[in-house]
Formats: C-alpha cells, structure tokens, sequence
C-alpha cells in the first residue's frame, strides 16, 4: 500500500473530489481532459479560483428588515485542461478505438495529479499511452502547470495532432454549466470575455462577473510551436520520430486585472520539470514540519496525510488574503462560502504546525471587521459580529435563526485570537490587530446580553453550533466561549491598554462583571445544552430508519427545535475547547447524556466525540471516531464528496489526533501532552511548533522522547505518560 498516493482505475464524481489539485488560489478538478476518451461515469470538470465570485438577489416570501439582501457564490469556470488528440488524421477516441487500461493518482509527496491511458486502434492495432500530469504552484499560486507525454507503443513513426483548450461551449447561450455533463456556458455567469495576446506565445482571456465586479484574467503559453484558432484554442503538429510526444501547457490565474503582471512571463515560461521539482521541494519543507508518521496502521497513515495535505491544498502557503471555504477549491458546495470551521476545526494543524498561515488566517478575519462593524450596526447593536457564511466579509445566509443568530461566531474568531498568542507570543499582531478583535467582539457580547437579577449575564435568542436546536436563552457552549474571551482580556490586559479603543472604565467594568457572572443552567454535573434543553422531550434515534438521517432533510425545523436531538457536538465542544474549565467526572455526565441523541449528521461532530471520548479513556469509541473522521471523504461517509471535500472533517482529523489521541492542551505557560497509541499501533512520531522553537516527539508504548528542546523545556513523566513543554522563548 502506497501511504503517499490516492489512486485508482474508475473514476466517479468523489475521485474527482479527492484528486482535484489545488493552491489555496485556483483549483483544478478534472478527470476527463479528453472529453471523446471518457467511458465511465460523467464526473465534474470545473476550476475554481479563491474570491472570485459573483453576487445574486437572495429571494424571500416575506423579507424583514436587517435580512441579507444578496447571495456571493464562488464562480464555477471551465477548466483549462481539454485536450483532443489525433493519430494520423483519425480521432483518438471511442468511435475509433478503445481505452485498455487506465490509472489516476494523486501524489502528497509531488503535489502533482497524473492520468494514464492507453488507447488501442481497432482498424490498426496501433496503441497510444496517454500520460497527463497536472499542478497547481504552491510556490506560485496564479499558475498551473499540465504536462501531456503520449508515446507510440508498438510502432515508430506516425503524426500527432494536439488541440488544446477550455473545457467549454460557446454555441448555446442557455446552457447552464452542469458539472455532472462537463459543460458550461461562460456567459451564463459572466459579463463578457475579452481575448488578448499579449505576446506571439500567450494568449489572454478576460472574464468579468456579471453582478460583483469581479474580474480574472487566463494567461495561457504552450511550450512548442503551434498557433491559435479562431475558437480560442491552440493546435499542435508532432511525429514520433522521438518515440514520445510532449507538451506542458501553462496558465496564469490574475484576479482583478485583464493586464499580463510582469512576474506572468517568467512563469508561464517555466518548464514543467522544473515546477514539478520546485513542487515537490516545497512539499518536503511542509512534510518536514506537518508529517505525523504511524507505524502499525496503513489505513489511519494514509487518512491523516490524506487530511493534512487537504488543509494545505485549500489554504496554500502563499501571502493571500482569502480563507479556507467549507469545500476549499474542490467543489462547489456551500456556495464556496467560509465558516466558523475556519477558526475551530482547521486553524490548529497550522498555529502548531504553520502558525504564519494561521496568522494570514486570522489577518482574513480582521479585514473583514468593517463589514463585522456595519453588520452589528444593521442590527442596531454596538462592536462587531461577524457572518455565518460570506466570501467578501458580508453575511450571505438567508436563514436567520442558523446563521445570524448564531452569535459564537465572534467568540470562534476570538479563540483562535487567543491560541494563536498563547502558542506563537506575537506580540505584534496582538498589538497591531487582534487586541481590536476582541475588544470589538466583546462591546458587541456586552449589547447583545443583558444582566438578569435573578440569573446574571444571559445571551438570550442565539444559536449554537448544534443547528437542530436554534433561538435559545444561555447556549451554553456560547456562553463558555464568550466568558473564556471575556476572561482573557479583562485578565491580560487592562484599561489604560487598550485605551486607544476608547474603551471606558465603566465599560471595561462591564467586561470584567459579563464574565464573572455568565450564567449557565445546570443540574448537578450535567450542564443544559440552553435553558429550556433538558426540559424537552428526547428523540430515540434507534427507532428511526437510517434512510430518514440526516434529520434536516426529513423533518421540519420546528419539529427538531422542540426535541432532545442534536445534529452535532455543542456543549462537549466546549469541553474540548476549554479542557481546563471541566472535571473529568462534568465531562463524563454530559458525554453520557449527549452523546446517545446526537446524530453526527455533520462532519464537524464525530472529532469532538472521539476528543472527549479519549480524554475520558474511552478509547475503542475514541477510535472509532478518529477513524470515521479521516475517512469521510476517503469513504464519502457523509454521501456528498461529489460536491467536494470536507474541510472541517479535514482539519477535524488533526485534532482528533492531537488534542484527543496525544492529549494535547495549551495555557499561557505550557504545552501538555498525555499520548495514548491505540492498539495496533507501535510508534507514532509527530513535530509541533512552539513558541519558535520546532519539538520532535515520538510515542511508542513503552516510551515518550522530545528532541529540539533547549535546556529544561521538556519534562517527561514516563509513568504517567506525560509531556510538558514550558518555552522560554519570547517575542
């Protein structure tokens, strides 16, 4: 079993999902780049590029003030990856011949996607091999890179003939792109198309959105001589005198220019050995610092790299200004909106890992606070709050009662504000931004609850991530994360601070009385997921049918509001967020009473159990989880990787491993670690970064070592099985 590639011999729409390489800037999701050899299922050909999108009317049966009044929507475009071949005159294709034998792969180590064919004549017996190589830089995220290489494989001399273009039609204006049939209308969607040649050898192509402004430009170069047609493509002749055909094909993405940039030349110019070999350096320097090696399970190596390699794909490790969306590049889910499984779920892996992209992370956010600020504003509230789903930084949810209500949005972005600085102590950025993000969340906390004389701070109407249970008084896990936000700047800092804010004495009084007195509804151990919670009636899930989940897609909303069933994790969310502020035997009662009605019908659920679960020493469900995490799109759990990737589930299998299986936990002096193997397992080895400085460290049942420590950072208790690193490194 091969622990670094993804491969196979069919494709289907979920292989399009898994193989689509991407950047963080443009990703590329094509199976069938010679639409005439394509003899299985019909999969998606389409590219995506990070914020460009366009704008349409959110339509309402009965609009009330305040409610978003347009959609963003990622723009799906034809994928500049078609080709059509011809052997001595006569197409290569179905009619003509058959495909023997076909393979595709996906390499972590490369970054490089690769699809072979073999083609077999049936007047001639002549046979082809196909090979396509593809990549999108991550050393360069505007461009791409396909190679073609077709070889003559039982005879010597022969003519080529090569067309290469966008998968697209351009004869009927009203077909709509249908990702399922591989075509698509360019003006369906977009304004107009300019074409330029900016030079003999590259060509450009202008799209502009219709609604939004938005305008991305293709740079286009092919590195043999050829020309171009009238119908934007480019044709080729070759012999195979050589025994081997090759061509790379280069595109340069710009966003919001038709003007070829000057760093384009170079690049489109470059061969593709040499983005290959540079790919896979800068693969090496990532896998150097993210790898996570397990001896013992194939399965499970393969899942995390698989999870790991994702978050980088739909991130990047260039200096953009866009976030992760819910699919990341890889389809067109969710609209390519990003979320709150942003800051929770996938900023970990790279504020222990990567904490530069984890800052370029929270630097998204925090140019998005003027639109944060008109947001609270619409709602006649003071601060910031930011959006449930958006590209550009407005809200774009059209249901209320799940997205703006959702207030823990703020206090998600908060958290990572505050892991980032206890993990990195960049005192810059809190200065410089992250001082003002939550200064900002908080004044907006502080208007949106109110004092109860009887209970004390209340958030009353809200939503938690538990999106079966919405319109509430004290979610809980909102009100933790807020007081945890709350806490930590009232304790950090003080008045004087913060004072270039305009933040009061008395308002700072306010913060500092919220936190102390943040209610919440208990019974005991057992905590109430909100105040009316335990009070309702519990769903048994084990006498509904397993066709009938997820349970939004079968019953009203109203219907789930009033029951004891959750689609997610909520309050053991913040149980694994906050570790620090709950007894193990608090963890143990509301484990055991959630657990049983939750659904797991998101992917952002099952990590979260498998966390508390292990920190509980329930470690075959912890297992379980973990395993059910990493394979949600491997195994297309969630019966949608079709429309793209799970990035939350992604980023969910890091901190399954972490903080659940290895025990992590952070505060403002240490890192602790308490590592379990799972059985089967004889050694694990991971690297975590903190506080500059990079820690090694390997876990095998006998033992625990760390190396990269300085002096007496690293104490290790072997018969506990505990890690603590206390840095003294500061910035």
């Amino acid at each position: 079993m091969d622990l670094w590639t993804l491969s196979a011999t069919q494709p289907t729409r979920e292989l399009a999902s898994r193989l689509t390489v991407s950047n963080g800037l443009i990703g590329v999701k094509d199976l069938t780049e010679i639409p005439q050899l394509q003899a299985g299922p019909v999969t998606d050909t389409v590219a995506y590029v990070n914020g460009f999108y366009d704008y349409e009317p959110i339509q309402y049966g009965e609009a009330q003030f305040g409610f978003p009044q347009r959609n963003q929507t990622m723009i799906p475009l034809p994928a500049p990856t078609q080709l059509q071949l011809w052997l001595d005159d006569m197409a290569v294709d179905l009619i003509q011949g058959q495909v023997i034998d076909q393979h595709y792969a996906l390499d972590m180590r490369t970054g490089q996607f690769t699809h072979t064919l073999i083609w077999e004549a049936t007047a001639t017996g002549q046979q082809l091999k196909i090979k396509i190589d593809r990549l999108t830089s991550l050393h360069t995220a505007a461009l791409m890179g396909q190679q073609l290489t077709v070889e003559a494989l039982n005879f010597k001399t022969g003519k080529l003939r090569v067309v290469a273009g966008l998968h697209a039609t351009a004869t009927a204006k009203s077909t709509a792109f249908d990702p399922r049939l591989a075509h698509y209308d360019p003006h369906d969607i977009l304004d107009q198309q300019d074409v330029s040649q900016p030079t003999p050898d590259i060509r450009g192509l202008t799209l502009n959105a219709l609604h939004s402004d938005q305008q991305l430009s293709l740079f286009v170069h092919y590195d043999q001589p050829g020309q171009w047609v009238d119908d934007g493509n480019w044709t080729g002749e070759f012999t195979f005198d050589q025994g081997q055909v090759e061509l790379t094909k280069t595109v340069w993405f710009a966003l919001g220019t038709a003007t070829l940039p000057e760093a384009a030349t170079a690049g489109l110019t470059t061969s593709f050995a040499t983005l290959a070999e540079t790919q896979t350096t800068d693969l090496q320097q990532f896998w150097a610092t993210s790898d996570i090696k397990i001896s013992g399970d194939e399965a499970s190596q393969l899942g995390i790299r698989f999870s790991q390699f994702g978050l980088l794909q739909a991130l990047g490790g260039h200096q953009g200004s866009h976030g992760i969306a819910a699919k990341g590049l890889t389809g067109s889910g969710y609209n390519g909106h990003y979320f709150w499984d942003t800051e929770i779920y996938e900023a970990p892996f790279f504020y222990w890992n990567h904490p530069d992209l984890a800052r370029r992370l929270l630097l998204v956010r925090y140019h998005q606070l003027p639109h944060a600020k008109t947001y609270a504003q619409s709602l006649g509230l003071a601060g910031a709050l930011f959006p449930w789903r958006t590209i550009n930084g407005e809200e774009s949810s059209a249901y209320f009662p799940a997205s703006t209500a959702a207030i823990h949005i703020d206090a998600d972005v908060a958290y990572l504000v505050i892991r980032y600085f206890q993990i990195t102590h960049d005192a810059a950025f809190m200065r410089d931004y992250g001082l003002e993000i939550l200064i900002e969340t908080s004044r907006f906390y502080l208007d949106y609850g109110n004092f109860d004389a009887q209970k004390g701070f209340v958030l009353n109407t809200v939503t938690g991530p538990d999106e079966y249970t919405a319109l509430v008084n004290n979610n809980a896990y909102t009100n933790y994360l807020v007081q945890f936000e709350l806490r930590y700047l009232t304790d950090h800092y003080d008045q004087r601070t913060v004072g270039h804010f305009k933040v009061s004495n008395q308002e700072w009084a306010r913060f500092k009385k919220a936190a102390d007195e943040m209610y919440f509804e208990t019974q005991g151990d057992l905590i109430a997921q909100d105040d009316s919670f335990l009070s309702k009636k519990q769903l048994d899930l084990s006498r509904i049918p397993r066709d009938q989940f997820p349970l939004l897609t079968h019953y009203h909303p109203l219907v789930l509001y009033r029951l004891q069933v959750l689609k997610q994790a909520d309050l053991i969310l913040a149980m694994v967020l906050l570790p620090e502020q709950f007894t193990d035997q608090q963890v143990q009662t509301n484990y055991d009473y959630y657990e049983p009605i939750t659904t797991h019908d998101s992917s952002l659920s099952p990590a979260i159990y498998a966390i508390a679960a292990a920190r509980l020493g329930k470690y075959a469900g912890a297992i379980d989880f973990f395993k059910r995490t990493i394979n949600t799109d491997l195994e297309n759990l969630q019966g949608n990787t079709a429309d793209g990737l799970h990035l939350a589930a992604m980023g969910g299998s890091w901190i399954t491993f972490a903080w659940g299986l290895m025990g992590l936990e952070i505060d403002d002096q240490h890192a602790t670690l308490h590592p379990y193997l799972p059985t089967g397992w004889t050694q694990c080895a991971f690297k975590l970064q903190y506080r500059g400085t990079v820690y090694a460290i390997t876990v095998t049942p006998a033992d625990l070592t760390v190396t990269g420590a300085v002096g007496d950072e690293v104490t290790i208790d072997q018969a506990s099985r505990t890690i603590q690193i206390q840095a003294t490194k500061q910035f």
